[in-house]
């Protein structure tokens, strides 16, 4: 069985486990250095995935679930993958879960975990009307989605089109498409949303590089977590940001000020937006307590 730490109420304190998730991001970013930093044939495949509504059949209960409230009328419930045995899944998280480790190059990148500033982005997002209605009838990339917390907010706050968008195909079919269908799923049975659909919902796996070329759709607005760990993915998320954001979106990135002992956090990638110079960015929000982190509100110059 998995044993995940990962912070089950936002509001809590989240310094220990934010520590905790970055030491177990540098273990990763070890392990992984000796290997090529370039693109081999043996990259994990970018595809479509279909919905498929028998494979989810008893995949959740309310024992298994966790709560994100984000306003009073607005919850999202997410699946507690403590509850996920290992033998369901492929090698490569097997693997990455036998070695304590968030990263398996080219093959897992830690999308079973809800890292904590995936809560500080969906607060954000759910705490004023501005931003609500931002996301009103927009079309939506969750990036990195893991869970699809994100996601999902933008669906039940009135978003037309979400794609889902995640690294390895396990954690969209076993994580991601399990949480649309127990919050989304059922409003799409309804007979006008048959006869009139009014959502657009796809998922995709694979490298943010063959993602960015083999699919043409763009967006009003990309949201984003924990994603800008590693400096070596810097270019290819700034690529994919110009080629997949509508001339007037915005990019929604939040992130820990300092990765500790892997690289990457908001500061460098600052540097790269400056160096790139086709966007513009502000510090949204950010908290100053615990492990410092930060929400930059990113568009087009």
């Amino acid at each position: 069985m998995f044993k995940f730490t990962f912070q089950v109420e936002p509001d809590e304190e989240t310094s220990s486990v934010a520590l905790k998730d970055e030491k177990t991001k540098s273990s990763a970013e070890t392990k992984g250095s000796s290997t090529t930093t370039e693109e081999t044939p043996d990259v994990y495949p970018c595809e479509e995935l279909t919905f498929d509504t028998s494979v989810l059949q008893n995949a959740v209960s309310p024992d298994v679930t966790n709560t994100f409230i984000l306003t009073p009328d607005c919850s999202i419930e997410y699946l507690n993958h403590l509850a996920l045995l290992d033998e369901t899944f492929t090698d490569d998280i097997v693997t990455a879960e036998s070695d304590h480790s968030d990263l398996i190059p080219n093959r897992y990148e830690g999308g079973l975990k809800v890292w904590e500033c995936t809560y500080d982005l969906g607060q954000f997002l759910a705490a004023s009307g501005e931003r609500t209605a931002e996301l009103h009838g927009k079309k939506v990339l969750d990036l990195g989605c893991g869970a699809g917390i994100l996601g999902i907010e933008a669906l039940l706050l009135g978003s037309s089109c979400v794609h889902f968008q995640d690294y390895n195909k396990d954690v969209l079919t076993k994580l991601t498409m399990v949480n649309y269908d127990l919050n989304c799923r059922s409003n799409e049975t309804d007979e006008a949303t048959k006869q009139s659909p009014t959502v657009n919902v796809k998922f995709y796996s694979g490298d943010w590089g063959c993602f960015t070329d083999k699919y043409q759709q763009t967006y009003d607005l990309i949201l984003t977590s924990e994603t800008i760990y590693s400096t070596q993915n810097y270019a290819k998320l700034l690529a994919l940001f110009d080629r997949k954001l509508e001339p007037d979106g915005v990019v929604y990135l939040a992130a820990k000020t300092y990765y500790f002992g892997v690289g990457g956090g908001v500061r460098l990638f600052e540097q790269a937006i400056d160096k790139d110079g086709r966007f513009r960015y502000e510090v949204a929000w950010k908290c100053d307590t615990g492990v410092k982190r930060e929400i930059l509100r990113i568009t087009r110059k």
